[in-house]
């Protein structure tokens, strides 16, 4: 398999067509960067959809495939062996505010390839430029240019590339689940939406309904909503393709937790980050677990005065799942470089949740970790550990 060369001193390919494999592809370009990880699902999901459909390449172009840190699009053309295998329409996708653009041909018409590779190899007004060719197949050849593309053949490629149908998956800044308390139904999230939803997040809160402490040693109380629970967050996941961050207060951190806890690898819902407000989980909780497999960040507010962990009961009483402790008010002993704890004496159990704290501190908070599961995923990977 042949290598993808340096950039040249404009910030593009050396000209001419670049052979690689999709792995080979996706560290080059999709790594090491918060504008580029963005990309690293999609892409993964462009390739496995066309080898799934026994396409032989894909030849990609535009500025993805240049120095530039911030790249505004993805153009691809999936080639097929036949032109009865393509699928009936392009789309383009919008992915993070980025456009990625896929089209597709076969080897049949090999006018039509051939137009679409000149399209990708020449910039606005005629530079010369390289782009890349996926092996699908590990067919491990170059596509040979047999063809200058006429005018007609051209314009036909210049429409379809122009001119397509536009899907807009309208990609939220992520999904922020609420989980809430014992002896509430979370008014708080009141103060929530209206500050997230204006900044183009979807907010979603779990409400498993009042309950009272006796919860907290009924098991059967206790796995009634966790199965609650596993069932939506599931259904939400499938239904927004976007990550997923969780605001959990008291009662709420054990549900996460507990979540978290019931999968030994990568559960079926990942979280981007995790925010735990009157932390009742125990301060042993193990995060190392988690880096790279289950969640991108952990964020644990401390409050020494919160009066009611305090008073969380002792782990002996019957029924009273170890899990439970006080990391409200002691904080995690873990060490993981996904954890950070911050302590305020101003805070207590009913008054953490307010517009300040979640202006200032959480909303900043949840949007410096955009990406950052993809990153801590990749890292896993590249680590041989996931």
């Amino acid at each position: 398999m042949s290598s993808i060369p340096q950039f040249k001193d404009n910030g593009v390919l050396p000209e001419g067509i670049h052979r690689c494999s999709g792995e080979m592809f996706l560290e080059r370009f999709c790594e090491g960067d918060d504008e580029r990880v963005l990309f690293y699902k999609t892409i993964t999901d462009i390739f496995d959809f066309a080898k799934e459909r026994n396409a032989k390449y894909v030849f990609i172009g535009g500025s993805f495939i240049t120095s530039t840190d911030t790249p505004s699009d993805f153009d691809a053309v999936i080639v097929f062996g036949k032109k009865e295998h393509i699928p009936r329409n392009g789309e383009r996708l919008i992915v993070g505010g980025k456009r990625t653009d896929v089209m597709f041909c076969s080897e049949d018409e090999p006018k039509i390839v051939d137009s679409f590779i000149y399209l990708f190899s020449h910039g606005r007004y005629g530079q010369e430029k390289g782009i890349i060719q996926v092996d699908l197949l590990g067919l491990n050849k170059n596509w040979t240019v047999r063809h200058m593309p006429d005018d007609d053949d051209y314009e036909i490629v210049k429409k379809a590339y122009c001119n397509r149908e536009i899907v807009d998956l309208n990609e939220p800044e992520g999904v922020l689940v609420t989980i809430h308390g014992l002896n509430t139904t979370a008014a708080w999230n009141s103060d929530i939406m209206p500050i997230f939803s204006s900044r183009g997040w979807i907010v979603a809160p779990f409400n498993y309904g009042f309950q009272t402490p006796e919860v907290l040693i009924s098991d059967s109380g206790r796995s009634e909503i966790m199965n609650r629970f596993r069932d939506w967050i599931y259904d939400l996941h499938r239904t927004y393709d976007a990550p997923i961050s969780i605001i959990a207060h008291s009662f709420g951190t054990y549900v996460i937790g507990k979540y978290l806890e019931g999968f030994d690898g990568m559960p079926p819902v990942t979280f981007e980050s995790i925010i735990l407000t009157g932390s009742i989980l125990n301060e042993n909780y193990d995060w190392d677990s988690c880096e790279g497999l289950k969640v991108g960040r952990v964020r644990n507010e401390k409050a020494p005065n919160d009066q009611w962990v305090k008073w969380m009961p002792n782990k002996s009483w019957l029924g009273l799942d170890p899990l439970f402790g006080q990391a409200g008010i002691k904080g995690f002993n873990s060490t993981s470089r996904i954890l950070t704890q911050h302590s305020n004496n101003i805070f207590d159990h009913n008054n953490m949740i307010k517009k300040d704290v979640i202006n200032q501190m959480w909303l900043p908070y949840l949007q410096s970790n955009k990406a950052v599961f993809m990153r801590e995923y990749i890292a896993k990977i590249k680590a041989g550990e996931a």
